[in-house]
């Protein structure tokens, strides 16, 4: 009994370090089912495209990329897009404030966008900069913030975009 236990522990604790990475234009795992969410505690998807964006945003059961990714949520996976452009315009906002799903470039920079009026530094002391900061328009950075982030060299990019906050 000793040894299933041990086996079983092994099992959960290579799962926690394996990654299953995949393109969007060629979803081979799709049809293993289950599966892979076993084995692989991230799921790591490249050339992600606006288009699949916009699907995967609206939970379209239609596409069998999509269906499989939420259903990945169930298995306690961890999703990350690597997104295929570079328009950070494009990036729809509730991909940060309703997915938890981590955002890279194609350098493997990832994408942050914090959803208040104000940001101050105790909400960028984090990041570093292997980190893209996006801004929109109606967003103001304290100088503290500002200068934690030039401290760490955080690529700060505004997008064209407003930001609805509630309450503030």
């Amino acid at each position: 009994m000793d040894e299933l236990i041990k086996r079983i522990i092994s099992i959960i604790n290579e799962r926690e370090q394996n990654t299953l990475v995949l393109s969007c234009r060629t979803p081979s795992p799709v049809s293993q089912g289950i599966r892979s969410f076993l084995y692989n505690k991230h799921i790591h998807l490249t050339e992600v495209d606006i288009l699949f964006l916009e699907r995967f945003i609206k939970k379209d059961e239609q596409d069998p990329l999509v269906k499989w990714l939420y259903q990945s949520y169930s298995y306690d996976c961890r999703l990350t897009f690597e997104l295929a452009f570079s328009n950070t315009d494009l990036i729809p906002n509730e991909l940060f404030n309703e997915c938890s799903v981590r955002l890279l470039n194609n350098q493997g920079k990832q994408y942050f966008l914090l959803p208040k009026r104000v940001i101050t530094y105790q909400q960028v002391a984090m990041l570093t900069q292997q980190d893209i900061l996006l801004i929109a328009s109606n967003q103001l950075i304290t100088d503290l913030a500002r200068d934690r982030l030039r401290e760490r060299k955080v690529v700060v990019e505004e997008r064209m975009s407003v930001l609805l906050f509630a309450g503030i």
